[in-house]
């Protein structure tokens, strides 16, 4: 008896445990009318003030498939993909005076006069300097004539004419021995050669022709090989034509001609080696720093009268290509100093050289230039479609299509994008400076696992994201997810889940979770009272019978 009263001692201990932890939990009344429900205690809801958000979430969300796009929106100007730049850059000439220039917006031929300055001026300077160049010509060439006769006797003339003719002489041994022998052989080489690519010519046509007649290639096949091959033929019989008529020149007139050629050579070899050793120049160097002096007035002279002419033809413009002209020029999808043009072109204006004046613009083809913040850069890549809405005509949706993202901002959080756009003959006027929204679809999946963005977390220091699922039983707990792409507020999810899937939309609280584990041990302990009780009457009855 004593033993079984040992064994029953800390189950009757759990039992008070419990009794008194679910008393401490119960809200205490305020008066004696409150207090009557302690004697029923199995009607309390006991565990209603407990229940924790995690296990049991008022509004789970259900994870379902859907369509997801990822749109950008940019704001793109039309350009034209050809347009030529136009400025004046006089390298002499400085007085830049506009006599007349073409209107903004005309549409000009390639060789049209765009602006024409005052040539007076310039004229009268090339007028005196060619007047100048005329009398130093005379100057120069009776120099010139002395100065040939002078360097003729020269000892730089002599060693010349020396060497001259020791290589006259090296070349007449070497044409009489070598060179002529070997252009015989050559040319008789040659003809041999193109008799043999004839006879092969002709061998491959015959078997071709025996081959066809047996196998069961189409008619129109065959004779596409065999025109061929007796083209190669006649072709083959022309080169023979060719190498017997040059076999014939060579042996009967090039050799016989060069032979006399190199014996007219040596022989003006000599004579000039003699001439060289009698007539030497008593005045050389005077003769010399003469001559350098008339030509470097000349070069000087001539030098800025070539500036000149072309600074002259530099203030005639002309149009490079067809198209229209703007005033100005357009730097990055935007338009500059078409004001101050139109100020500077009027009549007796004045310009400043090296500036941009004008931009002919040619209407087709066009491109879209806008840029894109940070945030996008990602988004877009070559090839990527859309549509252009321009601005002119809002009803008009035009094809576009990436073609380049810069890898460098071209300003503080903005990346430069070149689009291609389609326009076809029905395309509305649009023309180069008109604006337009552009809009891509960087991303689209039609069947998308697709979660509210919130409902996804990450542990900075810890790789991965998860969400928390919520179970058959109405528990919660974390599940790793694969993310994908993210569109406003909603987040792509690769792996991880499944549709029809609930999960939290908000991260549970510390205390909640607490309050979960303290849940579920005082349920445990509540299953095991019972066990307690039962095994206590069992063992109490089993030493009732010893």
């Amino acid at each position: 008896m004593r033993r079984s009263l040992v064994l029953i001692a800390p189950v009757i201990l759990v039992a008070l445990v419990v009794s008194a932890s679910l008393r401490a939990a119960e809200p205490k009344p305020t008066d004696d009318k409150a207090a009557k429900p302690e004697a029923k205690p199995e009607a309390k809801p006991e565990t209603k003030p407990e229940k924790p958000a995690v296990a049991e979430p008022a509004v789970p969300y259900v994870v379902q498939r859907e369509p997801l796009q990822i749109d950008v929106t940019l704001r793109g100007v039309f350009e034209a993909q050809t347009k030529a730049e136009l400025s004046v850059r006089p390298e002499v000439w400085q007085t830049l005076e506009v006599q007349r220039a073409v209107e903004h917006g005309a549409v000009v031929k390639k060789g049209d006069v765009l602006i024409q300055f005052d040539l007076k001026k310039i004229d009268e300077e090339i007028a005196d300097l060619r007047l100048k160049q005329a009398m130093g010509e005379l100057a120069l060439r009776q120099a010139e004539e002395n100065l040939k006769a002078l360097e003729a006797s020269t000892p730089l003339d002599l060693k010349i004419a020396e060497r001259s003719h020791t290589i006259a002489h090296e070349d007449r041994e070497k044409f009489v021995k070598s060179d002529r022998p070997m252009a015989e052989k050559a040319a008789k080489h040659l003809l041999q050669t193109a008799m043999d690519n004839l006879e092969y010519e002709r061998e491959e046509l015959r078997q071709l022709e025996k081959m066809y007649k047996a196998d069961d290639l189409t008619e129109e096949t065959e004779e596409i090989v065999l025109k061929r091959q007796r083209n190669a033929v006649r072709a083959a019989e022309f080169r023979l034509e060719v190498a017997k008529v040059n076999y014939e020149e060579a042996l009967k007139l090039d050799l016989p001609r060069r032979a006399e050629s190199v014996e007219q050579a040596t022989a003006r070899a000599d004579l000039t080696w003699a001439k060289s050793k009698v007539l030497l120049p008593l005045a050389l160097n005077q003769a010399r720093r003469d001559m350098e002096r008339i030509k470097m007035e000349r070069k000087k002279e001539a030098e800025r009268l070539k500036r000149l002419e072309a600074d002259r033809e530099a203030l005639t413009v002309k149009a490079p290509i067809d198209g229209v002209v703007y005033y100005g020029r357009f730097t990055r999808g935007k338009w500059s100093g078409a004001d101050a043009v139109s100020e500077s072109l009027r009549r007796g204006g004045t310009v400043t050289k090296n500036a941009v004046l004008l931009t002919i613009v040619q209407p087709r083809p066009l491109f879209l230039r806008g840029s894109v913040p940070e945030s996008d850069f990602a988004k877009l890549s070559k090839g990527l479609a859309g549509t252009v809405e321009p601005a002119a005509f809002p009803d008009v949706r035009l094809p576009v299509s990436v073609e380049r993202v810069d890898a460098i901002p071209s300003a503080a959080d903005s990346y430069e994008v070149r689009l291609s756009v389609k326009l076809n003959e029905k395309a509305p006027a649009i023309v180069a400076g008109m604006t337009g929204t552009v809009k891509l679809v960087s991303y689209r999946q039609e069947k998308a696992i697709v979660v509210p963005a919130k409902a996804v977390f990450f542990e900075p220091d810890k790789p991965g994201h998860y969400v928390y699922l919520v179970g058959k039983d109405g528990k919660a707990k974390k599940q790793a997810v694969t993310v994908g792409r993210k569109a406003d507020d909603r987040l792509e999810i690769l792996s991880g889940l499944g549709e029809g899937d609930r999960i939290l939309l908000d991260k549970p609280k510390k205390e909640d979770l607490e309050k979960k584990d303290v849940k579920k041990k005082k349920e445990d302990v509540q299953q095991k009272v019972p066990k307690a009780g039962k095994e206590r009457k069992r063992k109490k009855q089993a030493a009732g019978a010893k």
